[in-house]
């Protein structure tokens, strides 16, 4: 006979200050762990809803979860539905959140005891997005994210206007003003594997108010899988990143936003790593002719993103030649590469000379490339793009410092 399971005694409940929805898929093995730091925040439990979206069964997730909730003293909501992936998963848990913050953390990673509670601290009045800071966990090692530097200063609000690097790609370790979260909705096709956070964040954004506030003691321990099994770490392995996300993901993101840099530069930051996955030789074969499908989008996405965007853009995952081709795409005959003002490389639509390499992208022609003397003969000077050689740093720059409130202070302005 199975034994009963210990609950907490229910605490006296009223309206909970903070929804955090979940959808839950395959994840048994880290759930656990995930739980357990949701049992262990000091924001008071009394307000703090957990909707757990049951997205189809496919191992113990949902034995886990329903002896979770039956143990806990938290207030939660477990809803379920068949498998129609995380976006809609969590658009229907949204519809059960009473909270005044909605957040979205993923099942196999976890929280710190105080992120709620760090997070919450930093607001003033007229905030919609705050943000904490994610640590990398892999095979025993903590890194820092890629975009660690927008934690730099400390607690700190940031506006997109003035500061188009302050871009926020993922919702996990975000709380969101209810009016706003719930006033977006995060795209359902499962065609293009990532990106939907950046979207329904950008959609987020645009509706009046862009700066996010920086919260760096609000820690999120995002767990990059050994097995390499999450949605994230196979998203490379799927035709749908190459052509579907293209066309439904960042020109979305470009026409919910107006164009606006801080957009772009999103967008940016995400192609870096697109051609270091396609340069490798990483990108999938089947079907025929994907190579071309995405040359061809990545044409037309260059199109849109200004030139002064491209060549300025902060992220060193971005190199000097996938600069370069983004512009031969949009038309530019001639870019240059320089380094302390010296012409390093010269890239051209039309082949200068019989010295000039070819420069390709996913096995289609973009253009040609000369090195050293021949391209500083051929330079034509003037009005050709210049992409500086130097090591890419991205910094916030100014932003205002962000007041925080204790916890105490946190509680007598709840009362």
């Amino acid at each position: 006979m199975r034994a009963p399971v210990p609950r907490r005694p229910r605490l006296r409940r009223r309206p909970p200050l903070v929804s955090l929805v979940t959808p839950v898929y395959g994840v048994a093995p880290y759930l656990p762990r995930f739980l357990s730091s949701l049992d262990a925040q000091d924001h008071p439990h009394n307000r703090l809803q957990i909707v757990l979206v049951l997205d189809g069964a496919c191992d113990d997730s949902p034995r886990v979860c329903r002896t979770w909730a039956r143990r806990t003293d938290l207030d939660v909501e477990i809803v379920e539905t068949d498998n129609g992936g995380q976006g809609r998963a969590r658009n229907v848990g949204m519809g059960r959140a009473h909270g005044q913050w909605i957040g979205f953390p993923d099942p196999d990673d976890w929280l710190a005891p105080d992120f709620l509670t760090r997070l919450l601290g930093a607001r003033r009045r007229g905030d919609f997005l705050l943000a904490g800071r994610t640590l990398i966990h892999q095979d025993g090692a903590e890194t820092a994210h890629p975009l660690d530097f927008r934690f730099q200063s400390g607690t700190a609000r940031a506006d997109a206007a003035r500061q188009p690097q302050a871009i926020q790609l993922s919702v996990h370790e975000c709380l969101i003003r209810a009016d706003r979260a719930l006033a977006a909705r995060f795209p359902e096709g499962r065609e293009a594997p990532t990106f939907e956070d950046a979207l329904y964040l950008g959609r987020i954004r645009t509706g009046g108010g862009r700066s996010i506030v920086y919260v760096p003691e609000a820690v999120y321990h995002y767990d990059k899988r050994v097995s390499g099994d999450s949605a994230v770490q196979t998203a490379w392995l799927r035709p749908g990143r190459y052509v579907a996300q293209m066309r439904t993901r960042y020109h979305a993101l470009l026409d919910a936003a107006g164009g606006e840099p801080w957009a772009q530069q999103t967008i940016l930051y995400d192609l870096g790593w697109y051609f270091g996955v396609v340069d490798a030789g990483r990108m999938p074969t089947a079907p025929p002719g994907l190579g071309e499908a995405h040359a061809a989008e990545m044409r037309e996405l260059a199109q849109r993103l200004d030139s002064d965007q491209i060549i300025c853009s902060p992220w060193g995952n971005l190199r000097a030649r996938d600069r370069a081709r983004l512009l031969l795409w949009k038309g530019c005959p001639e870019v240059a590469v320089v380094r302390d003002g010296e012409v390093m490389e010269l890239c051209t639509v039309e082949s200068p000379s019989r010295q000039a390499d070819p420069l390709r992208y996913a096995g289609t022609d973009v253009g040609w490339v000369l090195t050293g003397a021949e391209a500083v003969q051929r330079y034509s000077g003037g009005d050709v793009p210049r992409i500086p050689l130097w090591p890419r740093r991205p910094r916030l720059g100014q932003t205002r410092p962000a007041r925080t409130m204790s916890l105490q202070g946190l509680l007598r302005r709840r009362r």
